[in-house]
């Protein structure tokens, strides 16, 4: 019966990833539409939003010094002096869609979400003369503007057909125009690249136009003025900034001024010397801190200044520091503090995603197809103090995290197969080693157990360096192993049992307290890379599956817990794991619930047919529908509540394409992710013994029958996070090492004793 449910969980899941993709690429094929063939978004006027600029009708400006960096605006002299009073400061992820680069920043900044431009795809802004509007006219068939971006369609087809999100671009220019508020433009990024042609880079005009490629007033092209003690021999030309951003302030809602002379500087940093550099750097801040102070004097209290890196530096990105400074002035309020929002949930950081939705909201502005979150001011007196240390924390985590993930699967995935094959080859081995080599395999092999814990519970250290963190897990690592194997010496099962029981307690309070440890360890997720930013992570996804069934199965196999208190703890920490404010995997949510109400069936001896099967799916659809409506009720604002208002947006059929995108994520993984070793190993051992049923898994079945419930379940949570999760190949894997390690140590044993008493008789 056991092998005709799987069969079934097998089916649907197959059918299920078969049907969606198709429908998906479908629906992909017959609606494909450019921006320029859509009407423009509208957005809303949000009534919850009441910023002094919105109340007053002030304005907006945002200064850009791209590849610099926050201590860089410590050595800004004006910027420098302002900061010790107000301002509010975070962090920003700059990932675009399917890579980093400057382009794919700025036009994710203005955009439904992430975009996708190819960074060799050619993009001329430029004024308007009497032929680039004919042409422009003649491939859009839309009025030209001051400013156009002629091979918008372009653009826009790449963006569509190669991109995971095909996010729409434009939004913010189209809402901001919907509510006649005037944006302009002031500055470029023009250079000459190595072999001495002119470049116009004008790119980040892709975070101001509108869905039609277009803006209506600005200067891009007349600029700059001929200076050969700056790079290239290009200089912005401050006095004539000045005087447009006069003009231009008494006419526009919106300016955004980029001073390019911080990006040339960092393109032309490879010709020059440590001297020269730095006298030609504090040549150009000097000229940059004169011209913010001029802006602030223009400034009204009723308006909102953002000074931006929007990009890193070349020497900070190739380090890891891969997030961006933003500042944001409300004239209006002398606090100082820190930036966040409800896209990120900590403190000091936030999205390119959400700066665009943040200049609407300054507006009262809304737009419900961009995913993005308005940031929120934290206040903090300590913030420059905090903000450098929690950067220096994200930095030495995200640069030692994939090494010793690497390290942790390979050898996790080693030890099992090394230990299958001692196991099976172990007549081979001389009676006097036999007993004591599977015994090292089978302490070898409990670390896959033992490092998720420690990687988790490292934090509490508060490592801040590369070589620290790397300690504070080996440190934490042989703790538990020496511990545990004191209290329980001699006692496998309960060995692991109190590792998956306190792997599972320290996810459910770490939860509980909005994931402290989870956000600061190395085998969750990155602020740099920004696919989750709170939560339980796709890793851990699978671990709290996976250690929860082991765990409490153990438990009812000693009869140490009853099964109704069992039951009531389950669900407790698939509530806990799951709701938007807390856990909130919705991948898990869907998962956990079918594996752990498998599990309670089994353990009540309830058969488990296709009504049993049918009910399970409608208790996880009932549980999924409750969170989605708590979240939107209580306006979270987590995956979930997202998901939902796109689907409003967008129809029900997003849910196939999200679905699809999860599948091709996960065919993408499991030809990349190293993960997928230790699912590997795990399927081929599992098969072995599946081979040979009587001799491996009916004596567990029948010595550990609950335990092998749990086992039987955590299969179950396998199969359907692969469906449900963009990372399932991932989550998987990390619950599957809660499934193979057990039936591993539990065959061991079982050929160890055998093997004594074989070498007794022999005595």
């Amino acid at each position: 019966m056991n092998k005709k449910i799987m069969s079934l969980f097998i089916s649907i899941v197959f059918v299920f990833s078969l049907s969606v993709s198709s429908l998906a690429k479908q629906k992909e094929k017959n609606n494909m539409m450019l921006s320029t063939e859509m009407k423009s978004t509208k957005g809303e006027v949000d009534k919850t939003i009441e910023t002094t600029t919105s109340k007053q009708g002030g304005r907006v400006i945002v200064i850009d010094l791209s590849r610099t960096s926050l201590e860089n605006f410590d050595n800004i002299k004006f910027l420098r002096e302002r900061l010790d009073n107000s301002g509010y400061i975070g962090l920003m992820n700059i990932r675009g869609d399917k890579g980093y680069d400057d382009r794919r920043n700025y036009a994710t900044i203005g955009a439904t979400g992430r975009v996708d431009i190819y960074t060799d795809a050619v993009i001329d802004f430029s004024k308007s003369t009497k032929n680039s509007r004919a042409l422009y006219k003649a491939s859009t068939g839309h009025t030209p503007a001051e400013i156009n971006l002629n091979n918008i369609n372009n653009i826009d087809l790449l963006n569509q057909t190669y991109g995971e999100f095909k996010s729409k671009m434009g939004y913010l220019g189209d809402t901001l125009k919907a509510h006649d508020k005037r944006i302009a433009v002031l500055g470029n990024m023009d250079h000459y690249d190595e072999f001495g042609e002119y470049k116009k880079n004008r790119d980040f005009c892709l975070s101001l136009m509108d869905s039609k490629g277009r803006i209506y007033r600005g200067n891009i092209d007349d600029i700059n003025k001929k200076d050969l003690r700056f790079p290239y021999g290009i200089s912005t030309d401050y006095k004539k900034l000045k005087e447009e951003t006069n003009d231009y302030l008494k006419m526009a809602d919106l300016l955004y001024v980029n001073l390019g002379d911080t990006y040339r500087l960092d393109m032309y940093k490879p010709n020059l010397n440590k001297r020269t550099y730095k006298k030609m750097k504090f040549a150009i801040y000097d000229k940059i801190s004169d011209y913010i102070e001029y802006v602030f004097s223009q400034a009204d209290s009723s308006d909102t200044i953002y000074v931006i890196s929007s990009y890193p530096s070349a020497l900070e990105y190739n380090n890891n520091k891969r997030l961006a400074p933003v500042v944001r002035f409300d004239m209006s309020d002398n606090t100082m503090g820190l930036l966040t929002s409800s896209t990120t949930r900590r403190k000091g950081i936030i999205a390119n995603l959400d700066l665009g939705v943040d200049i609407l909201s300054r507006f009262g502005l809304k737009n419900s197809e961009m995913v993005g979150r308005k940031i929120i001011s934290v206040e903090n007196e300590k913030r420059d103090e905090y903000l450098m240390k929690e950067y220096e924390k994200i930095v030495a985590i995200s640069s030692i995290r994939i090494p010793i993930i690497n390290i942790y699967v390979t050898l996790v995935s080693f030890f099992i197969i090394l230990a299958a094959i001692t196991l099976w080859q172990r007549n081979k081995i001389s009676f006097k080693r036999r007993y004591k080599t599977l015994n090292i395999m089978k302490e070898l092999i409990k670390l896959g157990l033992i490092m998720p814990l420690a990687f988790l519970t490292a934090p509490v250290l508060q490592a801040k360096t590369q070589p620290m963190v790397a300690i504070s897990i080996v440190i934490m690592t042989i703790l538990y192993y020496v511990v545990v194997s004191k209290i329980f010496k001699g006692d496998d099962i309960k060995q692991i049992g109190i590792y998956s029981l306190l792997m599972i307690f320290v996810i459910t309070f770490d939860s509980l307290l909005a994931t402290p440890l989870m956000e600061s360890n190395i085998m969750s997720y990155d602020p740099m890379i920004g696919a989750r930013y709170y939560g339980i992570g796709n890793e851990y996804e699978g671990v709290t599956i996976g250690s929860a069934l082991l765990g409490f199965s153990i438990l009812l196999q000693n009869k140490k817990l009853r099964k109704p208190i069992v039951t009531t703890i389950l669900i407790i920490i698939l509530f806990i794991s799951a709701y938007p404010a807390m856990g909130a995997n919705v991948g898990g949510a869907i998962s956990g619930c079918i594996a752990f109400f498998a599990f309670i069936l089994m353990v009540y001896d309830i058969k488990i047919d296709l009504k049993k099967i049918i009910l399970i799916f409608f208790v996880t659809l009932l549980l999924v529908v409750g969170f989605a409506i708590a979240d939107i009720m209580l306006g979270i604002g987590s995956h979930l509540g997202n998901f939902v208002e796109q689907i409003t947006i967008n129809g029900p059929m997003e849910v196939v394409t999200v679905f699809t995108r999860k599948i091709e994520m996960n065919v993408q993984l499991a030809q990349t992710t190293i993960w997928v070793n230790i699912l590997l190993a795990t399927i081929v051992v599992i098969s072995f013994s599946v081979y040979k049923p009587n001799k491996n898994l009916a004596p567990i079945k029948k010595e550990y029958n609950i335990i092998y419930k749990g086992f039987l379940s955590m299969i179950a949570g396998c199969f359907v996070t692969l469906l449900v999760n963009d990372s399932g190949i991932i989550s998987a894997a990390t619950c599957s090492i809660y499934l193979i390690i057990p039936i591993m140590i539990m065959m061991i044993n079982r050929k160890n004793i055998r093997s004594t008493i074989d070498e007794d008789l022999i005595c």
